[in-house]
């Protein structure tokens, strides 16, 4: 089948490459149908019929089944309803004239209007060139707002945005059931996505206060795991998973005073190598200045990651050699 999806405009690769991974995670054939970079709409032919993988997402705004492409809205309209026997209908779009004249046509074949709670929900983006491109939506409801950090129980400053974290774990190629351990897990911010997702959690944290909470935010959100005390430098190769996904605590001064930055990621590397066959991910956000030597992983992926005038950080995508 064919899906369209309105990529966000938070990050100008990272949507796109949180596809990518999830398909690959998941063992999902597909390839590009067609692509526009200045509207974000990316359209994919994907190897099933029933693509529950898009709940994942975290940086796709909507997503939905493409019906067609052409610069004649009744045109698409009758392809509608081909697809469409019977219900009501909304039009959503970022033009409220496209809304008005696809609704129009859309009307009139019969159909009815609801705004507030239609039966089918389509999607209508016009390009530069005047096509416009239709879908209808597959609803996705991950409400990130409602897991900010503030509102878990257990609440720590240095807490990782929850839709960031989910996009660490998606980038990791990891499905259902896989394990994944977060050696630095503070207060589960990267676990609890994994845990929504289905995973197997892992995490351990040197410091007990941060284990507790974690433990606690677990549980507010109906999940547990393997999570206890233990230092990220001593991964053992009995310890194995099937990912890791973790944002280290480089700005917390009790760790910076006794390693130079450096050292520690270097070391922790080899440590994170003895958990992990060869072809896993290891997924990391790092200081972009950070400059990593490393003989067990290949960089696949790096991006920079805004996060305010005087700050940028890295997400590595590291593939076990």
């Amino acid at each position: 089948m064919k899906l369209l999806f309105n990529l966000s405009g938070e990050h100008p690769e990272l949507p796109k490459a949180e596809i990518s991974a999830v398909l690959e995670g998941e063992g999902i054939a597909y390839r590009i149908h067609s692509e526009n970079e200045k509207n974000r709409i990316l359209i994919l032919d994907v190897g099933t019929e029933n693509p529950l993988f898009i709940k994942r997402l975290a940086m796709t705004k909507r997503v939905g089944e493409f019906i067609g492409i052409s610069k004649n809205l009744r045109v698409l309209a009758h392809k509608l309803y081909e697809r469409i026997s019977k219900g009501t209908f909304a039009v959503e779009s970022d033009s409220q004239t496209i809304r008005e004249k696809l609704g129009e046509e859309i009307w009139r074949l019969g159909f009815h209007v609801d705004l507030l709670n239609p039966d089918t929900r389509i999607l209508c983006f016009r390009d530069d060139q005047g096509s416009y491109r239709i879908a209808i939506e597959a609803p996705i409801e991950r409400d990130f707002a409602e897991r900010k950090p503030q509102n878990r129980p257990y609440f720590h400053p240095t807490s990782i945005d929850p839709k960031i974290a989910r996009v660490l774990v998606n980038l990791a190629r990891v499905r259902k059931n896989d394990r994944l351990l977060d050696p630095f897990c503070g207060t589960g911010g990267i676990l609890i996505e994994a845990g929504l997702m289905g995973m197997k959690l892992v995490g351990y944290d040197i410091d007990k206060r941060m284990v507790d909470g974690c433990i606690e935010n677990l549980r507010y959100y109906g999940l547990n795991g393997e999570i206890r005390e233990g230092d990220a430098m001593k991964l053992m190769p009995e310890e194995k998973v099937d990912a890791i996904v973790t944002d280290p605590p480089y700005g917390r001064s009790s760790f910076m005073t006794e390693r130079n930055i450096e050292k520690f990621y270097n070391e922790f590397l080899l440590s994170a190598s003895k958990a992990l066959d060869p072809g896993k991910y290891l997924i990391m956000i790092l200081p972009d200045s950070s400059d990593l030597k490393t003989d067990k992983f290949e960089v696949k992926e790096n991006y920079s990651l805004y996060v305010h005038k005087s700050l940028t950080r890295k997400i590595l995508v590291l593939r076990r050699k």
